[in-house]
């Protein structure tokens, strides 16, 4: 990138940087106040995305040049949520970092001190990292080896391909060609709002900025991401179509009979969901077993992968129950708005009084599985 292109750029970047902020006020008014935007207020809100959008792309292209890119984080970053960090093909979801930038937001101060404001809210734009199987990294949650999807509107449509017969063959000259049968179903969705609410603390408990970051970063990665994968569990669980393998000697051998129906269904295997229990078994199994039996067995401890797919592991899935799924048969749907934590001294009639504070942390998020025939849950029971 020349010197010219990159002045250019954050020459632009600090021209719209007061609209940003005052879209930014305005959805976080109408978050705090539980309501959607009005007509005036999401034509503003839209003219300020407009504007940002060709100059977050520019900025994005120039990979290399790492002066710019940090210069958009700790431009645009700062105002936080609606931006967002969009997720592009091959990321996942991921919380990691985001205590440390709302514990920034939520603290505020004068001469030199710190406190929490009484009250107010903080968004945090939704992170997304890298494709860790394509790095070649463990997969350590469901997250890690779901794509997502950034909808725009919280209402949202996709297509599931409900059945698949394919019919190509050789044909002769002038014979009618043979038609394939896709079976797309246009499925209606929505994204749904996880949160949760804190018990009240003592509001000077929250001076000190670890202390925030601790507590915000346990409500996030915890209590949030547990209630995604919980979510896309239960929704992958609820869909008609999805195939089913029994019980057959071991949890390895009823897995790999799994990644078969994947693969005779004409779908590249990519993830196995398992409870900690179960992989814990599959992994004992393999240290116990008289090396004949073993010898060669395709798992690699290192990067947690059994016939070289990937192992995520959730306390959401049931143990006994594995989920073995193909490659992007199933994405999880985010919107744009990014993690939201609103904080309060009078959530009720007692806290003002008590001097004590609670925090709410919400997002919104929904599953979209594209493919149910690329879903095989397995019986792991004897």
């Amino acid at each position: 990138m020349t010197s010219a292109r990159s002045e250019m750029l954050k020459a632009k970047a600090r021209e719209i940087l007061p609209d940003l902020e005052r879209a930014t006020d305005i959805a976080q008014k109408a978050s705090a106040e539980n309501r959607d935007l009005t007509r005036d207020e999401r034509a503003m809100y839209d003219a300020a995305m407009q504007k940002a959008r060709p100059i977050l792309q520019g900025l994005r292209s120039q990979r290399n040049d790492a002066e710019i890119m940090a210069y958009a984080r700790g431009e645009f970053d700062a105002i936080g949520g609606p931006l967002g960090n969009g997720a592009k093909s091959g990321q996942r979801l991921s919380f990691k970092g985001m205590a440390a930038g709302i514990g920034n937001r939520m603290m505020s101060g004068d001469m030199g001190t710190k406190a929490l404001a009484p009250s107010g809210a903080a968004v945090v734009a939704q992170s997304f990292i890298g494709d860790p199987i394509a790095l070649g990294r463990a997969a350590t949650g469901l997250l890690d080896v779901l794509p997502v999807t950034v909808q725009s509107s919280p209402e949202y449509a996709y297509l599931r391909q409900t059945t698949r017969t394919n019919n190509a063959a050789v044909v002769d000259e002038g014979d009618t060609k043979p038609t394939s049968v896709l079976g797309l179903t246009r499925i209606e969705a929505s994204l749904a709002v996880i949160a949760h609410l804190s018990e009240g603390f003592p509001r000077l408990w929250a001076v000190d900025v670890p202390a925030i970051e601790r507590f915000v970063d346990a409500e996030l990665t915890f209590g949030l991401l547990r209630a995604v994968e919980a979510k896309v569990v239960a929704d992958i669980n609820d869909t008609s179509g999805i195939q089913t393998q029994a019980w057959s000697v071991s949890i390895a051998q009823t897995l790999r009979k799994s990644l078969t129906k994947l693969e005779v269904a004409g779908y590249t295997p990519g993830a196995i969901l398992l409870h900690p229990s179960d992989f814990e078994a599959v992994e004992l199994a393999v240290s116990t077993t008289n090396a004949v039996e073993h010898v060669g067995l395709p798992y690699d401890a290192a990067q947690r992968r059994l016939f070289g797919v990937p192992i995520a592991t959730s306390v959401s899935a049931t143990a006994g129950v594995g989920h073995v799924l193909a490659a992007d048969a199933v994405v999880l749907d985010t919107d744009s708005q990014g993690v939201q934590v609103m904080w309060s001294e009078t959530s009720n009639a007692t806290d003002f009084a008590a001097n004590l504070i609670r925090c709410r942390v919400e997002s919104r998020y929904g599953t979209s599985v594209l493919s149910p025939l690329g879903v095989v849950v397995a019986d792991l029971t004897a």
